[in-house]
């Protein structure tokens, strides 16, 4: 890297808050303290009532003291001055599943806490919120210099966060995280709060209507959402889990607008997007569309079909692998819906036409020809070569570790095996004490004979991407094996494992002599298995694919610094990265294709026309039934019906999950929990014309939390506004 390049990396870095976007940009995740200067004028002249500053301000409460980050994967929003949560269903999924039983069956029924005591802890479930965040990018690279290798580049940017780290420790939690390929740097402080209890879910014939039938797609009726509440020291700050601990008074609750979203009205959704790809290079679109995805898509097909067999016939199973099967289910179509989205819109030829314009641009200016003419043919190639390291990754991780669960619970014995080769009698003790003693809740979910029925579908997948170059004397045997044989190998492999075999006497072999327990395990053809593919992975696999990550992440940075420099007028935003970001849009619908055009809203109506009795996905509880059927839907209705979805074009991805909905006025009308089946390309090719986010619509959560909960206390927790301001009253009232 040319010393003139490090200069050129410092000016784009400047030049992320000099790009003024387009008046009619829907696009993109943006960095909120950068609102004000990127996108307050555009955002105002769609609709938005509020500043930039209401939006993000570190010198006084603003919405961004409101919006929280959910167990490190969700986003939710506080709605009470008494800390209480909203956020998706399937966000608090898990921890309404852990409370469940055969006897409490808090997924079929639904939970509700009718005073704080009977509110039920999560140990491990955090809530965070962004005090604030500061661009750092001249201070993490100061030094670096043209002259630094890789490794030193790299040494000289951890000392320089180290550093700010520590000339900025106080009372939060802080993290330096890199933006647009390392083009920019932003210190983030957060508050983490520890103690966060669920108050109350919905049945999931509510929460989880539709189930994976109607996953990703529009029109939707599903009330997804989740209420918890978080717990706070006397002093009102973070602490761990105490019955003396008090609920959090936040800097700023959202308020709830029960005057509902109308078609073409701005919203804003605030959150913490996941993960984006949106500035890949056309061949690895390409790669994405015809063979990552469909290879993926394959193998849970496979999969998805074993477990939905098991759980048809089994209630208890059901249960067990409720979770499990929405997680798998859950990229496997958002991965048919994305290869049938980037097809549609064209996304290899509209990559190639930036790039085709870029050369072209380049080539015109010798300057920028001399610093960018290389990027794009180096970066293609390093994604072709890539490819085949990348399907040996992908089916590992389909097949052996979300595919498989017993491989993935033998990757955890490693700590424990690492200690018994060091005859570290002591520590080995200890984590053997710890490890029986998490099995139980291996084994609550657990069922050996569907496992063993996945394996015997999935590992001739596995051996089959494995390649021969640095494959271990058992892989070439297994990959060796006919079909007839490797079965028989599963059979015995899964019946001889005490591990599943005799869970209370591999328990307590643990306990009382963990030597043993692990010599033991050492000699089973399953933890050779799972040693044999996990050091595949770790030793083969990952070094390489490592190796092109680096030269790619280099080339990537690079390539976007060059878009930059080239198209100024253009607003390049950064690649969601798990912080707090807002996006912004307007209700509206959208064709999908020829003669199909879908609205913006639904209603109960479609929830009832969807109802088929004892049907897993789509049946109702009665009383939902009768409130419909006596049109009790108190103040929430919209005339004579109950509002339950919308859609609009703000650009999310996995993380905006429980993301508030907020109209021009900052008010919560609805909570953010998928993307339209067509529009899950977004993660690398957005486009309005298909892109579209799916919302409950807040007055159907808080129907269902007060008419079918009979839960009214929390909705008198929260402040409702009930109707429009004078302004749009009176111009309502004008209006032909």
């Amino acid at each position: 890297m040319t010393k003139r390049l490090v200069n050129r990396m410092m000016a784009v870095c400047i030049a992320f808050v000099m790009i003024i976007p387009s008046s009619s940009a829907k696009e993109g995740m943006w960095i909120p303290y950068l609102i004000g200067q990127l996108n307050a004028d555009d955002m105002a002249s769609m609709g938005m009532e509020i500043s930039a500053q209401d939006i993000y301000d570190v010198n006084q409460s603003s919405l961004k003291d409101a919006i929280v980050h959910f167990g490190g994967g969700c986003t939710a929003e506080l709605i009470s001055s008494k800390g209480l949560l909203l956020t998706n269903h399937h966000c608090g999924y898990g921890q309404i599943q852990s409370h469940s039983s055969l006897e409490n069956n808090y997924l079929q029924n639904g939970f509700w806490a009718m005073n704080g005591k009977e509110e039920l802890t999560n140990p491990g479930l955090t809530a965070s919120i962004v005090k604030y965040m500061n661009d750092v990018t001249n201070e993490v690279l100061s030094g670096v210099i043209a002259t630094m290798d890789k490794e030193q580049r790299a040494a000289k940017i951890r000392e320089n966060v180290e550093k700010i780290l520590a000339d900025n420790e106080g009372e939060y939690e802080l993290e330096v995280k890199p933006f647009a390929y390392g083009n920019q740097y932003i210190l983030i402080a957060k508050e983490v709060f520890k103690d966060v209890r669920l108050v109350g879910a919905p049945p999931s014939s509510i929460g989880k209507y539709g189930a994976d039938t109607d996953n990703w797609m529009w029109p939707r009726h599903t009330g997804d959402f989740s209420i918890f509440r978080v717990y706070a020291g006397t002093d009102n700050k973070p602490a761990e889990y105490s019955e003396a601990n008090v609920p959090y008074t936040p800097a700023q609750h959202l308020k709830v607008n029960l005057m509902g979203a109308k078609p073409n009205e701005f919203t804003m959704i605030y959150g913490f997007p996941g993960s984006t790809n949106e500035y890949l290079p056309s061949n690895e679109i390409a790669f994405i569309i015809n063979e990552y995805d469909p290879a993926r898509i394959a193998v849970r097909e496979s999969l998805l079909e074993t477990l939905d067999k098991k759980m048809r016939e089994s209630d208890a199973t059901r249960i067990q692998y409720a979770s499990k099967y929405a997680r798998i289910s859950n990229a496997w179509k958002k991965w048919i819906g994305e290869v049938k989205g980037m097809k549609t819109t064209k996304a290899v030829e509209r990559k190639q036409k930036l790039e085709r314009e870029f050369t072209e641009a380049i080539n015109k200016n010798d300057d920028w020809k001399s610093q960018y003419a290389d990027v794009l043919p180096e970066l293609m190639k390093l994604y072709d070569d890539r490819k085949p390291l990348m399907m040996q990754r992908y089916m590992f991780l389909e097949t052996m570790y979300y595919g498989n669960e017993l491989m993935r619970h033998l990757y955890g014995y490693r700590k424990l095996v690492s200690l018994y080769e060091e005859d570290n009698t002591e520590a080995l003790e200890t984590e053997a004490a710890k490890k029986a003693e998490s099995l139980a809740g291996f084994y609550k979910n657990y069922d050996s004979e569907l496992d063993e029925k996945a394996m015997k579908a999935l590992l001739p997948v596995y051996l089959n991407a494995v390649s021969t170059e640095g494959a271990s004397e058992l892989l070439l045997k297994l990959k060796a094996m006919d079909e007839v044989t490797l079965n028989k190998y599963v059979t015995n492999l899964y019946a001889k494992s005490m591990v599943i075999a005799d869970p209370e006497k591999w328990s307590a072999s643990l306990k009382d002599n963990p030597k043993k327990a692990i010599k033991t395990l050492l000699k089973s053809d399953a933890y050779q298995l799972a040693s044999a593919s996990w050091t595949n992975f770790i030793d083969v696999i990952n070094p390489q694919t490592s190796a092109y990550e680096v030269k790619i992440e280099e080339l990537q940075a690079r390539y976007m610094m060059g878009l930059k420099e080239v198209f100024p007028q253009r607003p390049f935003y950064p690649d969601a990265n798990s912080t707090l970001r807002v996006a912004y849009g307007k209700v509206e619908g959208y064709k999908p294709m020829d003669g199909v055009q879908y609205g913006s809203h639904t209603y109960l109506d479609g929830v009832i026309e969807k109802y088929i009795p004892g049907d897993y996905e789509f049946d109702l509880p009665e009383k939902l039934i009768q409130l419909y059927k006596t049109k009790d839907y108190g103040i929430y209705a919209e005339g004579d019906k109950m509002p339950v979805c919308f859609i609009a074009s703000n650009h999310t991805t996995g993380g905006n999950s429980g993301s508030p909905a907020l109209n021009g006025r900052g008010e919560l009308i609805g909570l953010n929990f998928d993307r339209t089946w067509e529009g899950t390309m977004s993660d690398y090719n957005y486009d309005v014309s298909l892109c579209r986010n799916i919302m409950v619509d807040i007055r159907y959560v808080l129907f269902i939390v007060d008419k079918f909960a009979d839960a009214g206390y929390l909705v008198e927790e929260m402040d409702l506004i009930t109707e429009l301001p004078k302004e749009e009253a009176a111009a309502e009232e004008v209006a032909p």
